[in-house]
């Protein structure tokens, strides 16, 4: 679904659709709370060649403050080149205090950034990235809690240590991270297959 999003978008250079991809793009690939997300300052990320490393000062799921990396994919859903597309789209400076998600407004058919440094409300982001994701699946059921269940579920079924995934989405436990995964329907079924009845 995400490869056919940014088909769909590929050459769009509209600053309020390039945010809302990051978002995705970000929010998926980093498992993270829509909080964190719209938390997320200029000054807690860096990048590097092959990957973007994210601090989060006021994380929940963070407590050791050791950050997460999403490393750079070679695909057209890469997050990392969606990144740097959306920073130098809006002339965002890695360096600021800025929150790098802040509401959109259009002046003579321009989108840009509002001034001020205020974040995107929950409820205009999840009008417009809920929409956007909609855009090639209207038949889902999704809220913005479904970008780090999905990057989860998606890490679970590419079979990626337990122990990785429950770090790179901050669960203490097993539980907790398990409550996000979504098992395939063939995982499922392998539990009665291994009965071999």
């Amino acid at each position: 679904m995400l490869n056919d999003l940014l088909n769909k978008y590929e050459s769009c250079k509209d600053l309020l659709i390039v945010r809302n991809l990051t978002m995705i793009l970000i929010g998926f690939a980093g498992f993270l709370r829509y909080d964190e997300l719209s938390s997320l300052k200029a000054r807690e990320i860096s990048l590097s060649d092959d990957y973007l490393k994210i601090f989060i000062c006021n994380s929940k799921t963070d407590k050791h403050r050791q950050g997460n990396e999403i490393l750079k994919g070679t695909g057209i859903a890469c997050p990392v080149t969606m990144f740097k597309r959306y920073i130098a789209l809006a002339n965002i400076e890695l360096d600021s205090s800025y929150f790098i998600f802040r509401p959109v407004f259009r002046s003579k058919g321009l989108a840009k950034l509002i001034y001020q440094n205020k974040k995107l409300s929950y409820t205009a982001a999840r009008q417009n990235i809920v929409s956007l994701l909609k855009s090639v699946n209207g038949n889902l059921k999704l809220g913005l809690h479904s970008l780090r269940s999905g990057g989860a579920t998606q890490a679970a079924r590419a079979r990626v240590n337990e122990r990785c995934i429950r770090r790179h989405g901050g669960w203490k436990s097993d539980i907790s991270k398990d409550g996000y995964v979504s098992d395939s329907l063939e995982n499922r079924l392998l539990v009665s297959q291994s009965l071999r009845l």
